[in-house]
């Protein structure tokens, strides 16, 4: 049976994963913050993430439309691949 605050109503667990996800876990398990104090920051950071998860969604494209580019068409970058190096092969050349 887990033990539960009786002013937050968080288990331990849940308080010991909201402090990780916060990175306040050393100070949680020092006594610095409060399980109740750890709870409630987590959920405004739950809360402001939430709310900006759903403006970014509302203010994005519709999902069927590419997405605009400036220029007229599409452009093409020129990559250059590297040889791999092997290890055991050495150039003549540079043994001198």
């Amino acid at each position: 049976m887990t033990k539960k605050c009786t002013i937050c109503g968080r288990s331990d667990s849940q308080v010991i994963a909201d402090a990780k996800t916060l990175g306040l876990l050393q100070e949680f398990q020092c006594g610095i913050y409060t399980c109740c104090q750890i709870s409630e920051w987590a959920d405004e950071q739950w809360l402001a993430w939430s709310d900006a998860a759903y403006e970014d969604a509302n203010q994005a494209d519709g999902p069927d439309t590419p997405p605009r580019a400036n220029g007229t068409g599409p452009v093409l970058v020129p990559v250059r691949f590297r040889k791999p190096q092997v290890p055991w092969y050495r150039n003549p050349d540079e043994l001198s």
